[in-house]
């Protein structure tokens, strides 16, 4: 999680300057500051991570997988350069799964966003893993579907190139014009980028990330090209199908955005709070109807109370931070 894990500060100070010395070529693209980092995460931990659901979820899925520690020297970003001798693996970070309940085999609209944008898991920013995760909770309790399109025209990538233009870091992603609807998770993300791990297919299995013909699903390595060919969304461009989902997320959330914190730390109260919003009998048919125009007395009223813990109750105005915030700031990831 973002907070300070034991044994974090000590090794995350040790290891800041920890570039290899015979950094290849291949990796000059990268930040210093994330060359420099080793991942702290041993074997040790990682067999107990995997026990414990956090990452698979149960239903037998971990049989057909095991996680490694990144070995000495290796960083995130590294490739596998010795295939086939070593079969090809995924890199992952532990705030995925632990903070923002990533599970593996990933879902499929995942798979497809990684795919559209060409990024690999890991490459993501954990803000921008916490807006795909707040996005995929928020049509789930709208049941509207889950369009990499209809993301792509609420968000857009970027690389959060802050060391000129020959280095790169993490992909992020911020708001589009008008479009704002949840709060940055985390204003500046900590102790993430030295909990990084591997993920390989036990014998004859097929990873997740490849189709059944051995086409990659989506990038599982770092590239210097993650999101270079990501064509804007345009909503002139989304079917009237697409066009409604982004219309009803804007309509319902653009002025009060809500807290991407509250939203995946209490799920079940942010269900009932959205419903409220919306309604409750929020079924597609009704949502279609609040985008169209229609007599003030239809609209659902901001001021609806919003649950936000037990019996507490207040007026969307006034919940802060809890689970809506008065649109303001960006949703730049830094």
């Amino acid at each position: 999680m973002a907070e300070n894990r034991p044994g974090d500060r000590e090794a995350m100070a040790a290891s800041a300057v920890q570039i290899p010395h015979e950094l290849p070529s291949i990796y000059r693209w990268v930040a210093n500051d994330l060359l420099g980092v080793p991942s702290i995460l041993d074997q040790r931990y990682l067999d107990e991570l995997k026990v414990t659901e956090i990452l698979f979820g149960g239903g037998g899925l971990e049989q057909r997988y095991r996680v490694e520690a990144a070995r000495r020297g290796e960083r995130v970003c590294y490739l596998n350069l010795d295939y086939p001798t070593v079969p090809h693996w995924l890199w992952v970070n532990e705030v995925m799964f632990t903070d923002f309940g990533v599970r593996i085999s990933f879902i499929d609209f995942q798979q497809r966003l990684l795919n559209r944008a060409s990024v690999a898991p890991s490459q993501l920013h954990p803000n921008t893993w916490a807006s795909i995760r707040c996005f995929e909770l928020v049509t789930e309790f709208l049941q509207l579907s889950q369009e990499p399109k209809v993301f792509l025209c609420l968000f857009k990538f970027y690389s959060s190139n802050t060391f000129g233009r020959t280095k790169k870091g993490y992909m992020s992603v911020r708001s589009t014009k008008h479009r704002k609807i949840f709060t940055l998770y985390e204003d500046s993300f900590h102790n993430f980028k030295g909990r990084y791990f591997k993920i390989f297919a036990v014998g004859n299995h097929r990873p997740f990330w490849l189709s059944l013909e051995g086409d990659g699903l989506f990038p599982p390595y770092w590239s210097d090209q993650a999101g270079f060919d990501i064509a804007p969304v345009k909503y002139e461009g989304l079917n009237a199908d697409k066009r409604d989902t982004a219309d009803i997320l804007t309509f319902l959330f653009s002025k009060y955005n809500l807290s991407s914190k509250s939203l995946l730390s209490s799920p079940e109260e942010s269900r009932k709070a959205i419903a409220k919003m919306a309604g409750n009998d929020a079924t597609l048919s009704r949502l279609r109807r609040l985008i169209r125009p229609a007599p003030a007395k239809s609209l659902p009223s901001t001021s609806a109370a919003i649950p936000v813990s037990g019996a507490q109750a207040m007026p969307a105005e006034s919940v802060g931070k809890t689970l809506v915030e008065p649109d303001g700031g960006s949703l730049t990831n830094v």
